[in-house]
């Protein structure tokens, strides 16, 4: 791969993440914003620092200091993205973090097999660019995939939860929720959510004033919510959900 086209590819993908923050910004995912204009902010410096200076230094100078570089840059955006996203953790982000840090301790292990023991057996350290073995397409493959999960961490919304504090609002849900059941085949999965939503439903028709009744009515809440994240529910959704939308569910969870 040409300096280039790789140079080509970072603008690409810092224009992508430009755009995920703007439409983070203008959906107010407030959450999401946070952590896509950081993201940017440490791309971006990190292609300059690149362009301005990595590139330009001798290649034995770049073989000692590139996967150091990198792994920083990985490493401030695993702890960054970490503490912005720790109170609301999401499958994906999760995934991405954990993602960040394997190739943060890779990058460190290739910085050693090239600079200062070889760690395939090799007598000397694999200095040379055709000596590449397990540990270099492993630290490839990881950082390509990382950079795919970070965008979907920064696009992939929330799964939706009832947030509302009036179970009249609550309940209305749990009858859209219902009549979003029956379009599903039976399964297990669906007498589950089917036994969350009808209890939900049960609990959040006490709403009198009554200390003890309100309690129902949170429980209810909490139940409709359990059913939502069974069957992958969303307003408006008519059609259920196949494995694949189970999956992405999963993701944004």
């Amino acid at each position: 791969m040409s300096v280039s086209f790789m140079i080509f590819v970072s603008v690409g993908y810092i224009a992508l993440l430009f755009l995920a923050t703007m439409y983070n910004h203008f959906k107010g995912r407030n959450e999401l914003f946070k952590s896509s204009a950081f993201v940017l902010f440490i791309y971006a410096v990190a292609h300059l620092g690149n362009t301005l200076w990595l590139a330009h230094l001798p290649l034995q100078e770049q073989i000692a200091i590139h996967y150091l570089y990198y792994a920083a840059a990985a490493g401030i955006l695993a702890v960054g993205l970490f503490f912005i996203n720790r109170q609301k953790m999401r499958m994906i982000m999760a995934l991405t973090i954990g993602l960040l840090a394997i190739e943060v301790l890779l990058g460190y292990l290739v910085h050693i097999d090239r600079n200062v023991i070889a760690l395939n057996g090799a007598i000397a350290p694999n200095t040379a660019g055709n000596s590449g073995w397990l540990l270099w397409d492993l630290i490839t493959f990881v950082s390509i995939f990382s950079t795919f999960t970070v965008i979907l961490a920064l696009s992939l919304s929330d799964i939706y939860q009832v947030t509302t504090e009036d179970p009249t609002e609550a309940y209305d849900e749990a009858e859209d929720v219902e009549a979003y059941l029956e379009k599903f085949k039976p399964s297990e999965r669906v007498a589950k959510a089917k036994a969350f939503a009808n209890l939900a439903a049960e609990n959040l028709c006490f709403h009198d004033g009554i200390e003890k009744n309100q309690h129902k009515a949170m429980a209810g809440t909490m139940l409709l919510n359990e059913a939502i994240k069974q069957c992958c529910y969303e307003p408006g959704k008519t059609a259920p959900v196949g494995f694949f939308g189970r999956f992405v569910y999963w993701l944004r969870s």
